[in-house]
């Protein structure tokens, strides 16, 4: 059974983020984050080199610091945003920096952690500095609370929504039990990025010797303090950025129930990297024309472009899931019905349950009276929907589907489903037994009455 990668609802569709850790680890190693790790160590260095002039100097450096911090958190809360609406690869990133959110989030999040520290403080004040509150209530902000408010902050770009209780309890609510592995996975990264940190400082000997102080003031710090700070400039971003895509992923996974707009490729983005770097040049430059598109906001542009793709490429499930999704972000009931009955045909016949069951709910919810136009559609997918654990969608697509097409040879099974659906869901075994012998007496020799007859026998048995 094949499946397409860009689904419908991440949270149903996508892999898991505690399932792959090790990606995480492995995305700063991609050359557009790599590259950018190496510029940040480089110029924290060459920010520290300049407290060995003077008074300007240590002014200077204090500034380069900073703002060395501004463009890395700036960087990192990129991987996030763009994570989360479906840009996984960040080689591949269509925005600049200047479309995020906010431009002030590394600011914001700065004045976020010292808020959490003011009630720290206050909560260590009111227990009269007991060591065992206080470090709860560290834990609690700062490892419970933290990945929450981080989304927020991202999702709304406003500090006050990731300070908000209510907004931050209800986003552990929406994500659920997996917030805990969330928050402990990310407390375990930080934990590698401080201690790896203050472990190459000791290792390196960093202290006098190593930045070149020893023996009275220098102008100049010595080779082994320039590279002991530039791998630890390297060890910090690292880390930082391996957290920020774990964070970004795991909005990607829950994304329709926080409410992102994912637009884009998703997870066919890292699968298909290595192809899309050995296409013809043609097909890079419509790729990021579309990219660019959607960072625009030119929404019709990129669907217009994607239906050229689709004309060429008809059967290509993963480019029908990002075309739909462009249609449900434009918002056109028609287009995204229109859509919804060729992608529909398309999951149903390459087996794509879940993610036929995803798109049957998406677009019903979007337009109550819609129905699948292509009959032989129905009966599969509820069928599909049965096994799932899932009779609502069940029941609701073989209502009346004999009287509705009386004549299509999907009729025998439409009633089995019928009948289980009322012996094991609707506690309802005598219209289940009547439907059944109907069934073997008006469709016999039909597969369906053969196992309406063996469902008969199983519920003789069960009463006995």
């Amino acid at each position: 059974m094949s499946s397409t990668t860009d689904a419908f609802n991440p949270a149903a569709a996508v892999e898991p983020f505690w399932q792959r850790i090790h990606r995480f680890f492995t995305l700063p190693l991609d050359r557009a984050v790599l590259t950018r790790i190496a510029g940040l160590a480089v110029a924290g260095v060459i920010a520290f080199a300049l407290f060995f002039l003077g008074a300007l100097g240590v002014l200077a450096g204090l500034a380069g610091i900073l703002a060395v911090l501004v463009i890395g958190a700036r960087y990192g809360f990129k991987i996030i945003e763009r994570s989360s609406r479906g840009f996984l690869q960040p080689g591949a990133y269509p925005l600049s920096d200047e479309d995020l959110v906010s431009p002030y989030l590394p600011y914001k999040f700065v004045a976020m952690n010292f808020v959490f520290g003011l009630v720290l403080g206050l909560a260590a004040l009111l227990t009269g500095g007991s060591e065992f509150f206080t470090l709860v209530v560290w834990l609690g902000l700062f490892v419970v609370v933290m990945p929450a408010a981080t989304m927020r902050l991202v999702i709304t770009g406003r500090l006050r929504a990731a300070l908000n209780p209510a907004e931050l309890v209800a986003l552990i609510q929406r994500i659920g039990k997996p917030y805990a592995a969330l928050a402990a996975f990310v407390f375990c990264a930080d934990l590698c990025r401080t201690y790896g940190m203050a472990a190459l400082a000791v290792a390196g000997g960093l202290g006098a010797g190593a930045l070149g102080l020893a023996g009275g003031p220098k102008t100049a710090i010595g080779f082994g303090g320039v590279a002991l700070l530039f791998f630890m400039g390297v060890g910090f971003w690292y880390f930082t950025y391996v957290i920020c895509a774990l964070i970004g992923y795991a909005m990607y996974q829950y994304a329709g129930t926080l409410e992102i707009s994912v637009v884009g490729p998703g997870e066919e983005r890292v699968r298909s990297v290595a192809r899309a770097h050995g296409a013809d040049p043609r097909t890079r430059t419509r790729e990021t024309l579309i990219g660019q598109m959607i960072a625009a906001g030119e929404i019709k542009d990129a669907i217009g472009l994607l239906g050229e793709d689709l004309r060429d490429r008809p059967n290509d499930l993963a480019l029908h899931g990002r075309y739909h999704r462009l249609l449900a972000a434009d918002g056109d009931a028609l287009a995204i019905e229109s859509h919804a009955e060729q992608y529909m045909t398309l999951l149903v016949k390459s087996e794509n349950w879940r993610e036929a069951m995803d798109l049957y709910e998406d677009t019903l919810a979007r337009s109550p009276d819609w129905t699948m136009r292509e009959v032989g559609n129905i009966v599969p997918l509820a069928q599909a929907a049965l096994r799932a654990g899932k009779p609502k969608i069940a029941g609701q697509l073989v209502r009346a589907f004999d009287r509705k097409h009386p004549d299509h040879p999907d009729v025998p099974r439409a009633y089995l489903i019928g009948a289980q659906l009322m012996a094991e869901h609707g506690n309802k075994p005598e219209d289940a037994r009547r439907i059944l012998r109907y069934l073997v007496k008006r469709h016999a020799g039909d597969p369906a009455a053969v196992e309406a007859e063996h469902y008969l026998e199983v519920m003789r048995r069960m009463e006995k």
